[in-house]
């Protein structure tokens, strides 16, 4: 069975997490618009993130209140598969463009050597 105390912590922890990051998901959004449209793209996604985590914690919460109905277990287990898909495909296209950048510098530089 399900160890109680830790779905409450969980359900405390994502409620916080999750309401920190739509918080600052909103600031980079607005932060994003005035610099460039295109730049609220992450706060945007970071905001639907944040939802997750709120979804996750409504689940938790009714699983706990329910009669530990399965179905409400399911839908917190969803939420959370859909947050760590979206934030695993984030740190792998943070990870391939850090190897970018790092190439282009390092080509660039010997370029700018080469030509001394």
């Amino acid at each position: 069975m399900v160890g109680r105390e830790y779905l409450e912590q969980m359900s405390k922890w994502a409620g916080f997490v999750g309401l920190m990051t739509i918080i600052f998901g909103a600031l980079s959004a607005l932060a994003g618009v005035f610099a460039f449209i295109i730049g609220a793209i992450p706060g945007i996604i970071t905001i639907v993130l944040g939802i997750k985590l709120r979804n996750a914690k409504k689940y938790a919460d009714e699983f706990l209140a329910s009669e530990q109905d399965e179905a409400k277990l399911n839908m917190l287990f969803a939420s959370l598969n859909s947050y760590f898909k979206i934030q695993g495909i984030l740190i792998i296209i943070v990870l391939a463009l850090s190897l970018l950048g790092m190439l282009t510098g390092m080509f660039a530089g010997l370029a700018l050597l080469n030509s001394l």
